[in-house]
């Protein structure tokens, strides 16, 4: 624990220096606005003109001007020269006898004319008439571009304290009323607000600059948006751009290191299953919605997705049940005004293995199995090795003694992905449209298989005005996905195979047609488990189809008031064919060139198949208030009703012994032995939402939440769960006391409260359920001389389940520096879990003939906190943004149904009331015994047999209680589970003109796995413990050794903690001058890694930390990816 607490803080501290040490960067250059005698300005000017002066000087000192750009480039400035000046006596000196002057304004230098000096009582008639025609309003027109000169269609513009407002069409143009003298506010998304005098000649360019972090972005909440800065509950958001970075085949593994509080475990590399396991803020599973339904986070690719949010406190109770666990919620792109966007993606990616063991050579092997043999005590005549054979599978050469490299021959270094996707975007006024369709393909790393996953998505985003104030949604999505893989288990089953197949048997025969036999764990060898064509399939292809149709509808005689009525279908078509051939595989005698028969994998043909489908409706109406009033009181309000119903079937059928293994087809197989099987399942639940959102003098904000959600998995009495929330912020910066402050953007203090539930239990539990059993199982009677299937009770109902419930409790702080510069947000929760379904632990008499029925029992108890830090700026034509995030949490059980332990060390070993959830138990080493006189003079008995089994290489225990025994008892706290409790990312992005850069490293902390290393790998010969290497820190103990040297261990057990350069992408996108007149607007190469470097204490046995603990070797390892590709943009 305590190298746990150094390495985090470690890690905590290069990821703040990192930050500060930028932060520092940006301050150094950043002016205050309002004390322009500390800013020194050094500039050579040589002939320009005004605007491009003050751009240059704007540049250089970090301070921000605004003046009217096409006036002033009118004016020529003298070649000057200036060192280290002041900036007031630089400005002074530009601007004298220019007619224009300067002043701080809300922090910016604004530049315009001077009121003339000399104003007679002659004149003051003249004046008035002038004043007179600048206060009347005439047409301005204009155009508002990006900083790259490229026109933004929909920026909203209104007079600041005025009523009249427009947006710019589809070119970025617009026409308003108004007055030369009157202020624009300009505002569109991911953009800075620009405020803009209106000029006397009407004529105006707006440029917006990119807001990197903007306080004001919309940031998608529960049933609608909020600005981030009215947020009260935590709540963490990411958006397009950063998810698309990153070519990977899966949403959830773009979300890793990101988003402070989400826990990403990613436990296979499989094509088709690599994507992570997420969990916020340690809790499992959390709810995910995609455009407000519920779906699965990596049916979609990232190219459709236009931001996540993640609700982590009682920002998620409006979602009542299963939110529990938090919130992740995913909004697709939709349609913008302006011209329709054509846009394309595609990279070509190639995928290694991150860490893996190799197999052992012949000789390694055969060495191996000696020594273990010997070792263990059996007699060296019968040992299954002699040493001249060995030797001879050392040498090579010999046909009769191979050394075959099936890791060579079965798996390609690197296996192609290849990721396209097209989508078109654009619209007006009237409708909005965006369409996409993209395709993947992975293949796996065996050579001997075309096994791969395929996934094609599509999809259609409509927006469109009916009327005024009717509008309509029309959504249309499908997700193709094609699994071809193996007939066995390629994430489990098919790697024993693997490991089982011995280097010491031959790949190939003379005889072509014969399959040669390698073990491989009783299936004959990897080399036939991994062939589909040799030994047969299994391949699911799905589809899901969804729909969505919407209708919303503003009051024009209410202001602010809005109804809603949405409809939301959903299916999912899958099927699973499994079909395995069976292959005879033979020895063969090079000597004697005889061929001998040594099994088969499988004695016939099998075929099964299902096809499962799912339907889900969900309906839902709402009613929903949004006022400002005196410009004081925001206030919002909503009532919504929610219904979704639940069906799935499926149909399952499968027979044996094939005419020929060449008809893949069940007419095919034998009706003798076949089996079907169906079922059919109705879920619904049904709920009421209100909420309510009030700000006072945008500095007070509250929000408050109730839901009622009734499941159909409970009884009527206890079928609904009520689960209110409520939320609390306080925005200090705008009070009196730090409203002036020059170096304070905002700060906020949040605090919530909220519940919600969980309806994660069986169906209709509550009352008495049967089985139908098959005639040849369990529950099945004789009539006569036939057997006919029967039905079985499903055990005891429970008319008292109800729901699990949830309270969580947050306190935090969102706060950002010196015009965004630096900002971050800090947070502390602690959750109660109540409710826990389990089932009650007491001794029944087999005569009783059930089981008792899940109740309401066990509880737990969460706590952490999470801490995020960034830093953005720019230096000359350097734009950077740097995010750290640290974040902790574990938890504790308050009650566990368990046995009241008598023992005590019962209850210190196996009692979990009180303890926290993730303990590991085992015994303390003290390395290797090396000699056998460490044995005889050991004053404890740790075999129970006088040590009478134990050998100098066996595993070294320490009696901890002093007892003269090594027994259960001895067992103390030698881990923390196999879930991280500490997670870490820092996420650097750089751009230089047309160049861009950016990595994450992401690390995780706090946990410990079990180093099982394959006993046929290189990596177990090398590091075993043997008499020539006798070393009491030898990693594997004496082979053949005693059986404590299985025991779960300090030994065995090996701190997870690692830190990986979890993905590095580097772009340039072409200059325009470059593109000049080709129709294509932008062009961007990029090149991309994933996984390139972990450093871990599991390297050194060739092991990925993020592996399922124990399985050592046998599982689909993790990926290191290396792509290449481009974005086009028509």
């Amino acid at each position: 624990m305590k190298k746990n607490i150094i390495a985090i803080m470690r890690v905590t501290t290069i990821i703040l220096i990192v930050i500060v040490g930028f932060s520092s960067l940006v301050f150094s250059s950043e002016s205050s606005a309002q004390d322009l005698s500390k800013v020194n300005v050094t500039i050579n000017i040589e002939n320009e003109n005004m605007a491009e002066v003050l751009a240059k000087i704007e540049t250089n000192t970090g301070v921000n001007f605004s003046y009217e750009k096409n006036l002033l480039s009118t004016l020529k400035v003298s070649t000057q020269i200036y060192k280290e000046e002041a900036l007031p006596t630089v400005l002074s000196n530009l601007l004298k006898n220019t007619g224009y002057d300067y002043e701080v304004i809300n922090h910016n230098v604004v530049v315009g004319k001077t009121a003339p000096v000399d104003q007679t009582l002659d004149n003051s008639k003249e004046e008035a008439k002038n004043i007179t025609e600048l206060k009347q309003q005439k047409e301005v027109r204009g155009i508002v571009m990006d900083e790259q000169g490229n026109s933004l269609p929909g920026v909203t513009l209104k007079i600041k304290g005025g009523t009249s407002s427009g947006i710019t069409d589809i070119d970025g143009k617009f026409v308003l009323n108004a007055s030369a003298g009157d202020v624009l506010v300009f505002s569109f998304l991911g953009f800075k607000q620009e405020e803009v005098l209106v000029p006397s000649t009407y004529i105006m360019e707006v440029i917006l600059k990119e807001d990197i972090h903007n306080l004001n972005e919309v940031v998608v909440v529960g049933y609608g948006t909020q600005k981030r800065l009215n947020l009260a509950g935590s709540v963490s958001s990411i958006s397009a751009d950063e998810i698309t970075k990153t070519p990977v085949a899966t949403v959830s593994n773009t979300l890793a290191g990101k988003l402070p509080g989400l826990i990403t475990l990613q436990s296979t590399g499989l094509p088709g299953s690599d994507n992570a396991t997420l969990k916020i803020r340690g809790f499992d599973g959390p709810l995910v919605l995609i455009d407000g339904s519920e779906g699965d986070i990596n049916s979609i690719a990232t190219n459709e997705i236009e931001s996540v949010s993640v609700l982590k406190d009682a920002s998620a109770s409006i979602y009542g049940a299963r939110a529990g666990n938090g919130v992740v919620l995913i909004t697709t792109k939709r349609g913008k005004i302006g011209k329709p966007t054509l846009t394309f993606n595609s990279s070509m990616t190639w995928q290694g293995i991150t860490n893996m063991p190799h197999m052992a050579s012949a000789g390694q092997y055969a060495e191996m199995r000696r020594e273990s043999h010997i070792q263990g005590g059996q007699p060296e005549a019968t040992a299954p090795f002699t040493t001249e054979e060995i030797q001879k599978y050392y040498e090579g050469g010999d046909p009769q003694y191979p050394n075959t490299d099936w890791y060579d021959l079965l798996i390609r270094t690197w296996s192609p992905q290849q990721q396209h996707n097209l989508s078109v975007r654009g619209g007006s006024e009237k409708i909005k449209f965006y369409g996409t369709i993209g395709y993947l393909k992975q293949e796996t790393f065996f050579k001997r298989s075309d096994a791969s996953f395929q996934r094609y998505n599509i999809r259609s985003n409509i927006d469109a005005t009916i009327t005024n104030g009717l509008t309509a949604r029309m959504d249309l999505s499908t997700s193709i996905n094609m699994q071809d893989y193996t007939t066995r288990n390629l994430d489990n089953n098919i790697w024993g195979d693997f490991w089982n197949t011995l280097p010491i048997y031959p790949s190939e025969f003379p005889d072509k047609g014969k399959i040669p036999y390698a073990e491989g764990g009783g299936t004959g060898g990897a080399h036939i488990t991994t062939d589909r064509e040799l030994s047969g399939y299994s391949d699911r292809k799905s589809q899901d189809l969804r729909a969505v149709f919407e209708l919303k509808y503003d009051f024009q005689q209410i202001e602010g008031l809005q109804a809603k009525a949405l409809v939301d279908y959903k299916q999912n078509y899958s099927s699973t064919k499994n079909f395995s051939k069976p292959v005879p595989f033979y020895k063969y005698d090079f000597a004697a060139d005889v061929y001998t028969h040594a099994g088969a994998f499988g004695s016939t043909a099998n075929l099964s198949y299902s096809l499962p489908s799912d339907r889900q409706i969900l309906s839902q109406g709402s009613l929903s208030y949004n006022r400002t009033f005196n410009d004081l009181h925001d206030f919002s309000a909503l009532a919504l009703f929610e219904s979704t119903d639940y069906y799935n079937d499926f149909v399952a059928a499968a027979r044996s012994n094939f005419i020929t293994p060449e008809i893949d087809e069940m007419l095919a197989g034998s009706t003798e032995g076949m089996t079907n099987d169906a079922g059919t399942v109705e879920m619904g639940r049904m709920s009421w939402v209100g909420r309510l959102n009030y700000t006072f003098n945008s500095r007070y904000i509250l929000e408050a939440t109730l839901r009622a959600d009734a499941s159909a998995k409970f009884p009527p009495a206890s079928r609904w769960g009520y689960f209110p929330g409520v939320s609390l912020a306080w925005r200090l910066e705008q009070e009196n006391f730090l409203k002036d402050s020059e170096s304070l953007d905002a700060l906020k203090l949040r605090a919530s409260y909220g519940t919600s539930g969980n309806d994660n239990v069986g169906n209709f539990a509550y009352i008495t359920g049967y089985d139908i059993s098959g005639k040849n199982t369990g529950g099945s009677y004789l009539w006569g001389s036939s057997r006919y299937p029967g039905i079985l009770s499903k055990g005891l109902p429970n008319p008292d389940l109800t729901w699990e419930k949830l309270k969580i409790y947050n306190l935090g702080t969102d706060f950002s520096f010196w015009n965004g510069k630096l900002y971050g947000s800090m947070d502390v929760f602690f959750r109660e879990r109540t409710g826990i379904p389990a089932n009650r632990l007491i001794t029944l008499p087999s005569s009783f003939g059930s089981a008792l029925p899940s109740e309401n029992l066990n509880s737990t108890n969460t706590r952490g906190f999470e801490v995020m830090i960034a830093t953005m700026g720019q230096v000359s034509e350097l734009n950077w943004n740097i995010r750290g995030n640290v974040s902790w949490a574990r938890s504790k059980w308050i009650h566990y149904e368990e046995p009241e332990y008598a023992d005590l060390d019962q209850n210190r070993i196996n009692g979990r009331s009180g303890n926290w959830t993730d303990r590991t138990f085992g015994y303390i080493s003290d390395g290797l015994f090396t000699s056998q006189e460490e044995i005889d003079n050991l004053p404890y008995d740790q075999d129970l047999r006088d040590n009478s089994t134990l050998r100098p290489g066996d595993v070294k225990y320490l009696d901890m209680n002093d007892d003269k025994v090594i027994d259960w008892k001895d067992q103390v706290e030698i881990g923390q589970g196999t879930v991280p409790t500490w997670i870490v990312g820092l996420n650097p992005s750089f751009r230089y003109k047309g160049f861009d850069l950016d990595f994450l490293l992401q690390g995780a902390l706090g946990f410990d796995v079990i180093a099982s290393i394959n006993g046929n790998s290189e990596e177990y010969f090398n590091n075993r413990w043997t008499e020539d290497n006798n070393d009491r820190n030898a990693i594997i103990p004496r082979l053949g050794g005693a059986g404590s040297n299985g025991w779960t261990s300090d030994y065995r057990l090996v701190e997870g903690d690692y830190m990986r350069l979890k993905s590095v992408n580097i772009g340039y996108t072409l200059n325009k001058k470059i593109l000049g007149s080709s129709g294509i607007e932008s062009l961007r190469f990029f090149a991309s890694g994933v996984n390139l470097l972990t450093f871990s204490a599991l390297n050194k046995y060739s092991l990925d930390p993020e592996m399922p603990s124990g399985r050592g070797s046998l599982y689909y390892p993790q990926q290191r990816n290396l792509s290449f590709g481009l974005t086009l943009i028509f």
